[in-house]
């Protein structure tokens, strides 16, 4: 009888200890508030429309402020990394995600910056249409993708709101986040 109790207490404590376990695991996924109430989860390196090597020319517009950085960026189906640059070209910092994880190491961000929202602008701009309208539209928004003289135009709406919108081009892309008031130009290397 002790031994059965026993055995049953070991149940009992490795069942509580797995279902821990399994929980941390499901909140290791990032996720971003892309209005005040709808949250985005981010997609898995997969979801990207194309594996990328290359460089880019990144110019940031926020608080009537330009911040301008290079970035270098290598992903496939596994990992996204990209290392920025300063205007002279010194490396100033590294992010690394994999879906189960987003590792930043950053000269230039002030601590508790929430790389998670860099990584979803990136997706936003990058990652194949319908997962994205699939994703967004889970939590209560409305992606739409248009073509027009040559460029693709991605829109992120909030009921009759335009929250986001990415334009693409060949060698140059734009997002344009409304309801955050900030704004990136994007000139991809060759």
């Amino acid at each position: 009888m002790k031994v059965a109790l026993k055995l049953l207490t070991v149940l009992m404590i490795s069942i509580l200890l797995f279902s821990c376990v399994t929980r941390r695991e499901n909140d290791a996924r990032y996720s971003v508030y892309v209005t005040n109430e709808a949250k985005f989860e981010l997609l898995p390196p997969s979801a990207f429309q194309e594996n990328m090597d290359r460089f880019q020319n990144i110019t940031g517009y926020f608080q009537n402020k330009v911040h301008i950085f290079g970035a270098y960026i290598k992903s496939d189906d596994e990992r996204v990394a990209i290392t920025f640059f300063n205007q002279m070209g010194g490396s100033v910092g590294d992010l690394l995600y994999t879906g189960d994880s987003l590792q930043a190491d950053s000269h230039f961000t002030p601590p508790g910056a929430k790389f998670e929202y860099m990584m979803a602008d990136f997706q936003f701009c990058y990652c194949k249409k319908e997962l994205l309208a699939e994703s967004l539209e889970a939590v209560g928004l409305r992606f739409g993708c248009t073509e027009q003289d040559g460029k693709e135009i991605r829109q992120i709406w909030d009921k009759d709101q335009l929250v986001i919108q990415v334009e693409k081009e060949k060698n140059h892309t734009s997002l344009q986040n409304f309801l955050r008031q900030y704004r990136y130009d994007i000139q991809e290397g060759t």
